[in-house]
């Protein structure tokens, strides 16, 4: 019996390729005390708050969660200032984005994003048979140019997703830029402004976003409890738009998209802001040894606004890749973004770091 053929819009879709997890290098390579700095996660974990309210939570674990997530809604309207049918929680922000081209994408639109940028607004696009139109960063210091992405909208374009801090290169949109680009906005396109990592950004132009949601203007801003909360094991996301838009996306949210765990720990690590200021200090003090480092190697990362950074070894990042895991580092090359000789490394503990500089020196030599 023959099985169904594959829609053709899969074609063109490059199925997500995650960091290496720590496990399976260990098996590889025969090594112990492997450390992982590729996939910006938070090296410090959950804020004990939140480890203590999933403990609470295991005995409750054979009751459905509650779909709309009421408690937690009601803790993040009140820290946001917004109502809580602003906001619905995702299975991470990959959902969320799924969420977004399900309800406004067809085959046929156009979506626009930056590029390099992460890699799920492509597949959210492809995946509806519509069409990714990609526009470059500009520079070395791969800044957002607003006026390229507009001239790239038409009468197809549905949606444009900024993210800022933008992945992997750990620039932003700066207020101004982002005050530009949606006041020029046309009629029946949405932003999509991806805030995972704004908790890490001490620039004082950066804008949250949320002014714009609170005039009712089309943009959806997202956010994570992967990044700065630790919680990325858990899978927990969520998005602040219009009452309009959420009630929208809703109408494609399957039930129980966001397990009873995800939300318990959520809420208690919202109410850890030392944990949060713990975390942040950690990655300002991790950019500044990696920038010495990286001097002393002359080396130069990309001036960052996120928990990692985006340098360009000036060789095969698959080769730096390949002898960095041989030595018990995991890192990100740069290909996958477009960029060969780029690498991405998480900001880890300051032993962490150490580790990779000396690492990172003797593969240098190597190669």
């Amino acid at each position: 019996m023959k099985k169904p053929d594959m829609h053709m819009y899969l074609e063109k879709i490059k199925p997500y390729v995650p960091g290496k997890p720590v496990e399976e290098v260990e098996r590889e390579m025969g090594l112990t005390d492997v450390i992982k700095l590729a996939s910006n996660e938070n090296p410090l974990g959950p804020s004990p708050l939140a480890l203590e309210a999933m403990k609470n939570n295991i005995s409750k674990m054979h009751i459905y969660p509650d779909g709309n997530g009421y408690y937690l809604r009601e803790s993040l309207s009140e820290k946001l200032d917004v109502k809580p049918d602003q906001l619905i929680f995702g299975n991470g922000s990959d959902e969320l984005l799924s969420f977004i081209t399900l309800a406004y994408v067809k085959a046929g639109d156009e979506t626009i994003m930056v590029q390099p940028s992460f890699s799920e607004y492509d597949f959210a696009t492809r995946i509806m048979g519509a069409e990714p139109v990609n526009v470059p960063l500009q520079g070395e210091e791969f800044a957002y140019d607003p006026d390229m992405l507009l001239k790239q909208i038409n009468n197809k374009t549905k949606a444009l997703f900024v993210c800022s801090p933008n992945n992997p290169t750990g620039t932003l949109m700066e207020k101004k830029e982002l005050d530009y680009l949606v006041d020029r906005l046309p009629d029946g396109v949405l932003l999509i402004l991806d805030q995972a990592y704004l908790e890490y950004t001490d620039d004082l132009d950066y804008s949250s976003g949320l002014e714009f949601v609170k005039r009712g203007l089309p943009v959806v801003a997202l956010r994570t409890f992967s990044k700065i909360y630790g919680l990325a094991g858990l899978r927990i996301g969520y998005a602040i738009a219009s009452q309009e838009v959420i009630a929208e996306m809703n109408r494609v949210r399957e039930p129980f998209n966001v397990n009873a765990m995800a939300q318990a720990a959520a809420m208690a690590a919202l109410e850890d802001e030392a944990h949060v200021e713990r975390s942040r200090r950690m990655v300002a003090k991790a950019r500044e040894q990696l920038e010495q480092g990286f001097a002393i190697l002359n080396l130069k990362a990309v001036p960052d606004q996120a928990n990692f950074c985006f340098v360009d070894l000036g060789v095969d990042s698959r080769k730096a890749f390949t002898a960095l895991m041989k030595k018990g580092i995991i890192i990100r090359t740069g290909d996958i973004f477009g960029f060969p000789t780029f690498i991405r490394v998480t900001y880890g503990t300051e032993k962490q770091n150490e580790r990779f500089l000396k690492a990172l020196a003797e593969v240098l030599k190597e190669l």
